[in-house]
């Protein structure tokens, strides 16, 4: 804000201070301002206090009986900052002003006994009919140059080429018309059919685009993306009685399941991807790790665990080797996805991953950043890309100083998983009668959450076996240590209202 008062006014004032102490007076002391001074100009509140600053020194010197000219020009077409942007002025009732024509009348202003004078060509009025949100969005049609019937609905005002100052007068039109607040960048991410909505008067999903902005913009605030220290995480508050513990979560955090960890009456744990992992370079590894941890921090045993993403397969593994633990519970996330296939890509397991860290942004814009990470010429430079889209997304306040490292941790993740499942499945055959056994005689229980729509599916049993699959379960209806449980949604919300009411039910038995 300062840097651009100071531009104008702080050297301004050196020039009338040097020109002060000359031998002589100068003929002319002259200023090029701006309408946008003393007209006003919303979003440019720092520019016009610096040339108003500039025009009260001029009054001042002209107390002083020395010569001084404030001219509030309007937009100038040939040089300067609006010389290749057409969008805010169309939207004006100015027309650009060539140079020629500024420097003609500036020859006429000079013999003018005023201080501050103005100077802007006016456009010519078209009187136009329909509502206030109708002339706006036909005037915005105009000054972006497309046709709205032939541009693709899920396109982004921001990609289609708005400009800063019109979004500032959007900006300022939802608020005046429909007390609606958003930030620049968020009035740059409405989509055209969004707008087409608006100038039809359907506010519906216009409404709702800028409720989930706030509300994720509010639930992106209370995250920190910071990668942690300690070895786990206490999620709520209680001290005694059997513990649940939350093997790592993909998006970095815990911060999905904190809510329900509040509503059990016995400890919960998160334990944490911490740099120590860093130098893990097989899933075999990483279970090494949490089993050596849980035996650390729970020697005795008795206690639960609940894992999803490549840690589904860990909380399986522990409950077959370790005698003492009574439940390990599943949350299938992936046996729908192409993590069933035998291949899958880097830059699907990206998308995949950036789906869970950006779940509570509004779908049109996650979509957008998946358009802006296809752009990028490789993995790292999609990462910082979509890392950047959220800091803008959440503004200032967002806690995220390794969003990139977290995201590139959960990557790697996501390949460690990916490998582990090509080089067991090709053992699958052979060794499945092995594993049914093994489940047999396990003194614990698994338990597998299976969120989908069910009305969807006509072979059940079908369906099942893709989950069995994944996770190298045998299907063996005579094994009872695993048991199936449905949860009928699908949604990546891994914490959602209903996979949380289902995980009390099974950890509450």
């Amino acid at each position: 804000f300062q840097e651009t008062v100071d531009t104008k006014y702080v050297i301004f004032e050196h020039l009338d201070r040097v020109t002060r102490r000359l031998a002589y007076k100068l003929d002319y002391f002259v200023i090029f301002s701006s309408l946008s001074c003393g007209k006003g100009n919303g979003g440019q509140a720092n520019y016009g206090l610096g040339n108003a600053r500039c025009e009260r020194l001029c009054e001042q010197r002209q107390r002083d009986g020395l010569h001084a000219l404030s001219i509030q020009y309007g937009a100038i077409g040939d040089v300067g900052a609006l010389s290749e942007k057409d969008q805010a002025v169309q939207l004006s009732n100015l027309r650009k002003q060539r140079i020629n024509s500024v420097l003609d009348v500036l020859d006429k202003l000079l013999a003018v006994n005023k201080t501050i004078v103005t100077s802007f060509v006016r456009a010519e009025r078209i009187m136009q009919s329909g509502s206030r949100q109708k002339r706006m969005v036909k005037e915005l049609w105009r000054a972006l140059g497309i046709d709205p019937d032939t541009t693709p609905d899920h396109l982004t005002l921001g990609e289609i080429g708005l400009e800063s100052m019109f979004a500032v007068e959007l900006q300022q039109e939802l608020e005046r018309e429909w007390n609606i607040k958003m930030s620049i960048n968020h009035v740059k991410n409405i989509t055209v059919k969004m707008l087409k909505d608006y100038e039809s008067g359907r506010m519906e999903d216009f409404k709702r685009y800028v409720d989930e902005v706030k509300t994720a913009k509010a639930n992106l605030l209370k995250c920190k993306f910071v990668i942690p220290l300690e070895k786990y995480t206490r999620l709520n508050k209680v001290t005694t009685g059997q513990p649940i513990y939350f093997l790592p979560a993909i998006e970095g955090s815990f911060k999905s399941f904190e809510e329900l960890a509040v509503r059990f009456d016995r400890p919960v744990i998160g334990l944490n991807w911490t740099r120590d992992l860093d130098s893990c370079e097989t899933i075999k590894e990483i279970n090494r790790y949490f089993s050596d941890l849980l035996k650390t921090v729970q020697p005795r045993g008795q206690y639960d665990v609940v894992g999803y993403f490549d840690f589904a397969l860990t909380a399986g593994k522990l409950l077959r080797r370790n005698q003492q633990i009574d439940r390990a519970v599943i949350i299938d996330i992936l046996s729908e996805t192409q993590f069933s296939d035998d291949v899958v890509t880097d830059e699907f397991l990206l998308e995949f991953i950036f789906m869970f860290v950006s779940n509570e942004i509004p779908q049109s814009f996650r979509d957008k950043i998946f358009r802006d990470m296809k752009c990028e010429p490789n993995i790292d430079a999609r990462i910082r890309r979509a890392c950047n889209e959220i800091r803008d997304f959440a503004g200032k306040g967002l806690v995220a100083p390794d969003l990139e490292e977290i995201l590139r941790n959960s990557l790697k993740r996501a390949k460690l998983l990916a490998a582990h499942r090509c080089h067991k499945k090709s053992k699958l055959a052979q060794m499945s009668a092995k594993w049914a056994t093994k489940w047999a005689k396990s003194t614990g229980k698994l338990i597998v959450v299976k969120p989908f729509e069910f009305s969807r599916i006509d072979d059940e049993d079908e369906f099942l076996d893709r989950t069995r699959d994944l996770y190298f379960l045998p299907n063996n209806e005579s094994c009872d240590t695993i048991k199936y449980e449905k949860v009928d949604e699908y949604s990546l919300a891994i914490a959602s209202e209903k996979i949380g009411e289902k995980l009390l039910d099974i950890l509450n038995e």
